[in-house]
């Protein structure tokens, strides 16, 4: 062991140390005059000599037992450092033995420390990963060139454990015996994040291609109907037939768009319920028929089994029946011609009980519990014959749960069907309240300023219009229109919000600070539709927010309908 170093208050110590020692020197040179045999001067200097190598011994031995507390002090520092560290540390032999564990180290390895000492470091290693310890180990004890420190990621199994993702660092000790320094951080949940990002990345991947899928799809009819009807007699079979077709694919392209919406509204809790007093068995059988001519084209029995009593349910008529809805188009598209779907209605205790059930492809265990979850889907096929994009389960989830509801799932497997149960709480009974369906009324033709910057949306919209009686007017930008508005101001303004120099929300600002616009009827016709999008074009001055594609029919009921906005007592905000 190194000498211990002086500390600076040894010097001072050791000068008066040799300072009593000449003094001893001196008293016994200059004693008191007595008689006494005369001295040797030799061996005095020696006894003095003597004397001031002891003391100096007794000074060193008091520094070194210093040093040595000091050194105790720093080990047992060191030691609480080891044993008390968050990361978990071993020695082990060369042998591969373990020699030392800190407390981390042993709750690793599910072990007390005692039991821990001797034990092979490999025993708690997968097989599969035995190979690269021993190989890490190797190199650090070889000294081959390399990092300072070496590091795997390995799989250990602690006792009693589940098995644990570890990333080992190795660094050689020399001292007091030749080993290895072992520092292992458990990164099972970092690597447990990775692959559900992995997976989350997967699922973007499927959920694009599906969504590609489903787009183009309707593509191929559009693109053939529109050639039809270019070609074909005007008011011909053929045009008709054409027609039709676009209706059904433009419907389907709204149907996506509608659901992708809702998804993400309910992902963030913004879907609002317009509830109202409604007798379920009613509710299921209307949407049982209106689905009932595609269960016919695709030869499957529907069967209605209606309770014996009413059920009477606080609900939004429109997202119940996009419950059912949901419910029946998923049945259809996993059942093969020839199969039946039940839809069965009745009370359970204090709940109205819906349930649809099929005898189609049936649903395996391990996916079950996905299904709920946007975006999620059975295996399908390379044709995607079953087509969708995992959207309308999520929502029947989300909407039943609005209503206080639950919703649940049973299938005996793949070939035997699947059951889906709806429970809803019964309200008291009573008359459904319900709004008076609107009476059709003439619609006078009316001075429209379109102002959109999309040339084929603008134009079409105005064609349309104007095949209904309207006189229409069309700018492509925000200033363009506000300043065609000024020239001649129109009785209705139906603007996008996404233009460029002045946007939506800016014109319907500055129309409202004009005099001579004040009494316009402003819409706000965007594909921005989610609820702030709609309250932010009501605080800008807009009468109404319509979502795209908005139909001719409902832009139409919008004319017939539109108060003044003065009369409307609609305070302007500053948004």
């Amino acid at each position: 062991m190194a000498r211990a170093r002086k500390r600076p208050g040894s010097r001072a110590a050791s000068g008066a140390v040799h300072a009593r020692a000449g003094q001893r020197t001196q008293r016994a040179q200059q004693g008191p005059p007595v008689k006494r045999r005369p001295a040797r001067p030799d061996l005095e200097r020696v006894v003095g000599e003597l004397e001031l190598h002891q003391l100096e011994l007794e000074k060193q031995n008091d520094e070194l037992r210093s040093a040595r507390s000091g050194l105790e002090s720093a080990l047992q520092r060191y030691r609480e450092l080891f044993d008390f560290a968050p990361v978990s540390y071993f020695v082990i032999d060369r042998a591969g033995a373990i020699r030392e564990a800190n407390l981390a180290g042993a709750r690793m390895l599910g072990l007390e420390r005692r039991a821990a000492i001797g034990r092979p470091f490999a025993l708690f290693v997968v097989p599969r990963h035995r190979r690269e310890l021993d190989e890490l180990i190797r190199r650090v004890l070889s000294g081959e060139p390399g990092p300072a420190l070496e590091s795997r990621e390995l799989t250990m199994t602690p006792r009693q454990a589940e098995p644990l993702e570890v990333r080992v660092t190795a660094t050689v000790l020399e001292e007091p015996a030749p080993g290895v320094l072992l520092a292992c951080e458990d990164v099972t949940r970092r690597k447990q994040a990775e692959e559900a990002l992995r997976q989350e990345g997967r699922r973007k991947d499927e959920f694009l291609a599906a969504l590609s899928h489903e787009l183009r799809n309707p593509l191929a009819p559009l693109r053939n109907g529109l050639f039809v009807l270019e070609r074909a007699e005007p008011g011909s079979q053929r045009a008709r037939d054409a027609a039709s077709i676009i209706r059904r694919q433009a419907h389907h392209l709204t149907r996506i768009v509608d659901d992708l919406v809702d998804t993400a509204r309910l992902a963030r809790g913004t879907i609002r319920l317009e509830r109202e007093r409604l007798e379920l068995n009613e509710l299921a059988r209307h949407a049982a028929e209106d689905h009932r001519p595609l269960f016919e084209t695709r030869q499957v029995q529907l069967a209605v089994h209606a309770s014996g009593e009413p059920l009477w349910v606080d609900g939004d008529p429109i997202r119940l029946a996009q419950v059912v809805f949901n419910l029946l188009g998923n049945a259809l598209k996993f059942t093969s011609a020839g199969a039946s779907v039940q839809l069965v209605l009745r009370r359970e205790g204090a709940a109205a009980q819906l349930t649809v059930a099929d005898t189609g492809m049936g649903i395996a265990p391990e996916v079950r519990e996905q299904l709920f979850k946007p975006f999620r889907q059975g295996p399908q096929s390379l044709d995607r014959r079953q087509g969708g994009l995992g959207l309308g389960l999520a929502m029947v989830k989300g909407l039943v749960e609005l209503h206080g509801g639950t919703v649940s799932l049973a299938s005996a497997g793949i070939g035997q069907g699947a059951q889906f149960t709806v429970r809803l709480p019964l309200a008291e009974p009573g008359p459904a309240v319900a709004a008076p369906p609107p009476q059709p009324s003439a619609v006078r033709a009316q001075r429209v300023l379109v102002i959109e910057d999309n040339t084929d949306a603008a134009e079409s919209l105005r064609i349309a219009l104007e095949l209904i009686g309207h006189s229409v007017e069309v700018a492509y930008d925000g200033a363009a229109g506000l300043e065609l508005a000024r020239k001649a101001p129109p009785e209705v303004i139906i603007c996008d919000l996404g233009l460029p120099t002045l946007n939506g929300y800016e014109v319907a600002q500055l129309a409202r600070a004009d005099e001579a616009l004040r009494g316009v009827y402003l819409v706000a016709l965007s594909g921005y539709a989610l609820p702030e999008d709609v309250e932010r074009s009501l605080r800008a001055g807009f009468d109404c927010h319509v979502a795209k594609p908005a139909t001719l029919e409902s832009i139409q009921q919008l004319l017939g309908e539109k108060p003044s906005w003065a009369s409307r007592g609609f305070t302007r905000g500053h948004g």
